[in-house]
């Protein structure tokens, strides 16, 4: 117990100080959740994980965790981890407004930043951020569930549902 909790605090500090190297600009959006964020990627239970840095708060917001389930082969999920926390640490900083996209395939499902609402992953601006394994709803995984909880969702009879329309989960700023 002892040694958990010290791991535990070396883990939290040592993202700390890697995300004041990353310094975030205010932000004038009025739905953004705070005015400085940092995205960083550390481990959680053994797993990949990005979470939302603010200063002056304690606790560190998961926001997506990297299952190896989720992963298209020859993927890492640390590299995949920290990838997406730098494209959205850009876009948080350019202030922005920016909006998820899905765009199904036979490999994969492809989620990427888009300018307008209503706009696809082969929009003229659109910004790839990852892709996934096609059994997963990409929806789920931005809403940091769980991979088994996320097999079951938009699935009704062995039919995969994918909305058409532009994704928002609650913890984007936007």
């Amino acid at each position: 117990m002892f040694w958990k909790t010290i791991s535990t605090t070396f883990t939290i500090s040592a993202i700390a100080f890697g995300a004041t190297s990353l310094p975030a600009t205010e932000s004038y959006s009025q739905n953004a959740l705070a005015s400085d964020m940092t995205f960083v990627c550390s481990s959680q239970n053994g797993v990949p994980t990005m979470f939302a840095y603010t200063p002056g708060k304690v606790n560190l917001t998961p926001l997506i965790t990297w299952h190896p389930e989720y992963l298209v082969s020859n993927q890492s999920a640390a590299q995949v981890c920290q990838q997406v926390a730098t494209k959205l640490q850009t876009q948080f900083q350019q202030q922005q407004q920016k909006y998820f996209a899905i765009q199904k395939t036979d490999t994969s499902n492809l989620v990427c930043l888009v300018a307008k609402e209503n706009d696809n992953c082969n929009a003229k601006n659109s910004e790839e951020l990852f892709s996934i394994n096609p059994n997963y709803d990409p929806t789920c995984i931005l809403d940091n569930r769980q991979p088994l909880e996320c097999v079951a969702i938009g699935r009704t009879r062995g039919v995969f549902s994918m909305p058409d329309t532009s994704y928002e989960p609650t913890w984007w700023p936007w």
